[in-house]
């Protein structure tokens, strides 16, 4: 091992050690790894940057405009509650779920398919009375094993053509990965439907169910008496801004909510004052002069109108809110919400909730003046509120998008013409149709996502630049030894699966590329069934919440616990592994 092998070997270490800790975020992590890289001479800038001129990552780019465009016509929320059907049974209607699902997935980012049907099948199994639970981790694994089926299906696969170009191999036909694909889908679907559906947890209610319920598990009630002594004065005269453990949250006025509350609303008598904090905070408060509390329960109708009302949002991985407080992502200000319920690994946090520093997949309950179309438009919240979609009068842009997708992927797979200009050509026919808007596409466009990409490749190179990948290639050709192709073969797919649960599978493809590239030398395998193999691999994550996007989409609504994806998730990586692996080498080296 040479001195710049243990460089590159050691900064992937420490990067791996700093996301799995979820000190900060994973792309500032490997921004600081490449900046590293190129203080001590093993990247150049141009090869630091040279992840962002791949054509995958700019055909994901197109993909995210495309779907956007198919979500925010609400035509797959419109056909998925036809689909669920009458609710008489839980699992005929999650058959129906799970088929549809595996219909469209394939030619759709499977990301914003999750994000879009999750509110709506909150409010469908709310009104059947079913447990969510049931429904959204099949959903989100369904979506993850379909969407193997294309190039299209997920991200993942995008990168890895977007890989196979940088490193001047064959690409992928559309539909090359459904030779494998195919038998992973169907005996992971039946898996969901029978064993996996017994492992799941059984939750019927909401966040919001729960605050409504119990308010006073959430809510501090005070009434302001003739004796205080900031009476006609604003809140921040009276100190009521910055208490050490409470926050005022509303105000009920004459019976008419104030919300949120201003530093420079003025306090009346009478008013009966709202603070988030638990029971004990309640002692800080009657030290406060003129602040009474109430004995009765409280009742959520005084706090919310036709114009406030409660929210449930989910903080997704690539929100800008993550690693941020409450106060100083100034919640009150730009979402004109206050946060009353702050839910993590299905535990409800305590303490001051303005200063608990948010992560992925933290589960929110707002008190919000917001229009719920608003609060979803913003890409640092998924929205999962109980109201109905209201209907409009049908128009082109409802089925536009889904013509241009379906005529992209028809000329592409014939060959007449490039995927990526098909999809360019798409978006710029919506663009002219006004289906999308610059700021829809500015909405639709996940920078997060698109940069973790575009930096994972840099450290690829890295690894490639210094033989780093040679290096691993052999290391794991002499733990396996003499042994069957098939043993190393399902070496690579482990390193690359669990790379994938602590990182993420854009950064496990981008890392693993390179040395498959020198196993298949090394080991005279050939390429494309190695890409093939870790390809699968970074994307058929099931064991955690951060494996994939869309297992963190449903994490907080689903109410799910971290080894609730141990349980059912586990067992399907296992059955995808061993799919994978016999599928692939009997496809590439037996026939």
């Amino acid at each position: 091992m040479t001195l710049n092998i243990a460089i590159v070997l050691i900064t992937l270490l420490v990067s791996f050690i700093l996301m799995a800790m979820e000190i900060t975020t994973p792309n500032a992590v490997i921004l600081c790894a490449l900046a590293f890289l190129m203080f001590v001479g093993i990247l150049s800038p141009t090869d630091a940057l040279s992840g962002f001129a791949n054509d995958g990552l700019a055909t994901i780019a197109l993909m995210y405009i495309i779907a956007y465009a198919i979500a925010k016509s609400n035509i797959i929320t419109r056909l998925f509650d036809r689909i669920l059907g009458d609710g008489h049974s839980e699992k005929r209607s999650l058959i129906r779920l799970l088929a549809s699902v595996s219909v469209i997935s394939p030619f759709m980012n499977n990301t914003p398919i999750v994000s879009t049907l999750t509110p709506m099948i909150q409010r469908w199994t709310k009104q059947k009375g079913m447990a969510v639970s049931k429904f959204l981790i099949p959903l989100s694994y369904a979506t993850i094993l379909s969407g193997l089926l294309t190039v299209l299906g997920t991200s993942t696969n995008l990168v890895a053509q977007g890989l196979l170009s940088k490193y001047k191999l064959q690409q992928f036909g559309t539909f090359d990965l459904a030779v494998v694909g195919i038998p992973i889908t169907i005996i992971g679907l039946l898996y969901l439907l029978t064993i996996g559906y017994r492992l799941l947890p059984t939750y019927y209610g909401s966040s919001i169910d729960d605050v409504v319920a119990e308010p006073n598990d959430y809510l501090i009630e005070m009434t302001i008496s003739d004796n205080f002594e900031h009476l006609n004065e604003t809140v921040a005269a009276a100190k009521l801004r910055n208490l050490p453990r409470s926050f005022l949250a509303a105000i009920n006025r004459r019976g008419q909510a104030i919300v949120p509350v201003t530093d420079e609303t003025i306090l009346r008598l009478g008013d009966r004052l709202y603070f988030t904090g638990t029971f004990d905070c309640i002692n800080d408060l009657m030290n406060i002069k003129g602040l009474v509390p109430s004995t009765q329960k409280i009742n959520m109708a005084d706090i919310t109108n036709e114009r406030v009302r409660l929210v449930e949002v989910s903080i997704p991985d690539t929100s800008s809110l993550v690693n941020q407080t409450i106060k100083s992502a100034r919640f009150r200000n730009v979402f004109g919400s206050v946060v009353v319920a702050i839910r993590r690994n299905d535990v409800n946090l305590e303490g001051r909730l303005g200063t608990i520093r948010l992560k992925g997949g933290d589960n929110l309950v707002m008190i919000t003046t917001g229009e719920p179309d608003e609060l979803a438009s913003l890409k640092d919240l998924h929205v999962f509120n109980s109201q109905q979609v209201q209907s409009r009068k049908h128009t082109y842009k409802d089925v536009l998008p889904i013509v241009l997708l379906v005529a992209t992927i028809i000329v592409s797979t014939m060959g007449l013409i490039d995927l990526f200009v098909g999809l360019a050509a798409s978006c710029v026919v919506l663009f002219l149709t006004k289906c999308v808007s610059i700021s829809d596409i500015v909405k639709a466009v996940d920078m997060n996502v698109l940069f973790l990409v575009a930096s994972s490749y840099g450290l690829g190179l890295a690894m490639s630049n210094v033989g780093a990948d040679k290096f691993i290639a052999k290391s794991l050709v002499t733990i396996t030894g003499d042994a069957s192709p098939i043993i190393y073969m399902f070496l690579i797919y482990f390193v690359t699966n669990f790379l994938t649960a602590i990182l993420s599978n854009a950064a496990a493809l981008s890392l693993m590329f390179p040395v498959v590239v020198s196993a298949a030398k090394l080991e005279d395998l050939p390429v494309m069934m190695l890409v093939m193999l870790i390809t699968i691999a970074a994307t058929a994550d099931f064991s955690t919440p951060i494996g994939y996007q869309t297992n963190l989409i449903v994490y907080g609504p689903g109410h799910y616990k971290f080894t609730d994806y141990f349980k059912v998730g586990i067992p399907l990586n296992l059955i995808c592994m061993v799919v994978c692996v016999f599928v692939s080498y009997y496809f590439y080296m037996v026939l």
